[in-house]
Formats: C-alpha cells, sequence, structure tokens
C-alpha cells in the first residue's frame, strides 16, 4: 500500500439513540461542527439541495491534534435512512467515509470505515516518514467524534441542542 494512503475500520456504540436519530445527524454534514468540532472546524454547504440528499456537497476545514488544516469537499455518495451513510471527500485528500447503522439494545451501533488518499503535496511528499504520526492523528480525532456524537444526541433529548 502506498505510504498516503490510508483504511481506518473503527466502531462506534451510540447510547439511547435509534439508528434514525444517528443517521440524522451523520447524514447532514452541515452538523459536523456542532458535534464533532474538535475536529470539524468549518463546514459550508455549496448547494441548496437539502438535507441528506446524494449528491449535495460541502466545503469543510478540519483539524486533528497535528499543527494542520485540511480543506475538503464533502459529497454525499450514498444515503440510505438509518442504516446507511456514504460520504466522498476531495481535496487536501480524497476518500470514501462508510458509516453503517444497526440497532445494538437501546442504542446504535456504527461501523465506520474510512479509506483515504493524502493528496495534499506536501502531506503527501511527507507520508512516507509521517505515516504513523497521520494514523495516530487519526486515531486521536475518531474517539473525539463518537463522544461528541454522544453528547449531541444526548443534548438533543434533553432539548438542550
Amino acid at each position: 500500500m502506498p505510504s498516503n494512503v490510508f483504511r481506518f475500520d473503527e466502531s462506534w456504540n451510540i447510547p439511547d439513540a435509534t439508528p434514525q436519530e444517528v443517521w440524522d445527524v451523520l447524514s447532514d454534514a452541515a452538523l459536523l461542527p456542532l458535534w464533532w468540532g474538535d475536529a470539524y472546524k468549518q463546514v459550508v454547504p455549496l448547494d441548496k439541495k437539502g438535507k441528506a440528499v446524494v449528491g449535495s456537497r460541502a466545503r469543510a476545514r478540519a483539524r486533528g491534534a497535528l499543527p494542520y488544516e485540511l480543506n475538503f469537499i464533502i459529497e454525499a455518495a450514498e444515503l440510505e435512512p438509518g442504516r446507511l451513510v456514504v460520504v466522498k471527500t476531495f481535496g487536501d485528500f480524497d476518500g470514501l467515509w462508510r458509516a453503517e447503522l444497526s440497532p445494538a439494545g437501546s442504542g446504535t451501533h456504527v461501523k465506520l470505515t474510512w479509506q483515504v488518499i493524502v493528496e495534499r503535496p506536501i502531506l503527501k511528499l511527507l507520508a512516507p516518514l509521517l505515516r504513523p504520526a497521520f494514523a495516530w492523528n487519526h486515531r486521536w480525532t475518531t474517539p473525539r467524534g463518537e463522544a461528541g456524537l454522544r453528547r449531541y444526541l444526548a443534548a438533543q433529548r434533553t432539548g438542550k441542542a
């Protein structure tokens, strides 16, 4: 596998939320800074297609623990309400993010697959040396997404979101 190609497989368990409630959040790119603000600093919709529509696009600015920002476009690629969210990304990295949702007790299990190719020239150049740091940065970011999603949905239930 080239040093600028990554694949991450993870699972989130979101208590006390139905797959549809989780899907409603994951499928709306504009909500990313509200629940995953540790990583997503800004998301700007690029069209008027509305929420959760295949083909809708947004411009995103994100950052992890390492001292660089990533700028990219998010495009909804596949949406099955309450079950599946797939988005493509283009820009500093090209990728495919897939979230499969299923009921788990009184909550939702989210199986995540994130395949990405780093395209930003300086990061692509440094990828052979910094591959472990890039993977660590992802492992730093992802648990914050799960925790943020849990907090956001809990606040939605109590009317504080």
